[in-house]
């Protein structure tokens, strides 16, 4: 029995197929084709890999090894929150409060930018101090998950044109 063959049809914008031009260019392949089947064939592996509980690094012999954090590839945390929970995202893996569209990370960052002491940040986001501790927690805990994604939102707010000066700066 011949194996089946299905053929694959979609739309790409010239952005992505620049992308792809230089994933083919980068891995040497000979096609479009063979480029995205061996990028899927290397996903795969480090998505096994992630899921077994290892961490990715990326280092040089002589120097430090860096943590690599891929947002799709990261596991949600969860079941040791109590306030916390996950939620649907094409790329973002960081936690929200419970019942609410608020990530931790936007309650922490303001409790940092602000010198608020957790009383404080219950009070002003009315939410119990057991669940700022929490956040507080969380948030320490995930500080490179966190951080990679706060660049990751900057890049494409890059890539979509918006500007990350405030406005009376760009005048």
């Amino acid at each position: 029995m011949a194996a089946e063959i299905k053929r694959q049809n979609f739309n790409i914008t010239p952005e992505q197929e620049a992308e792809l031009t230089w994933l083919r260019d980068t891995l040497g392949a000979s096609s479009t084709k063979d480029a995205i089947l061996l990028a899927v064939r290397v996903l795969a592996i480090l998505a096994r890999e992630v899921q077994r509980g290892h961490a990715l690094y990326l280092g040089t012999e002589s120097g430090p090894w860096t943590r690599l954090l891929i947002p799709e590839l990261q596991p949600p945390a969860s079941g040791e929150w109590t306030y916390l929970v996950a939620r649907p995202h094409p790329w973002r893996r960081q936690l929200f409060v419970k019942g609410r569209r608020l990530r931790a990370f936007t309650v922490w960052m303001d409790m940092q930018t602000n010198g608020m002491t957790p009383e404080e940040a219950a009070d002003n986001w009315d939410l119990p101090l057991a669940a700022i501790e929490e956040i507080r927690r969380y948030c320490e805990e995930q500080r490179a998950l966190l951080e990679m994604e706060a660049e990751e939102e900057r890049r494409r707010l890059l890539e979509e044109g918006m500007s990350l000066e405030p406005p009376a700066a760009r005048r």
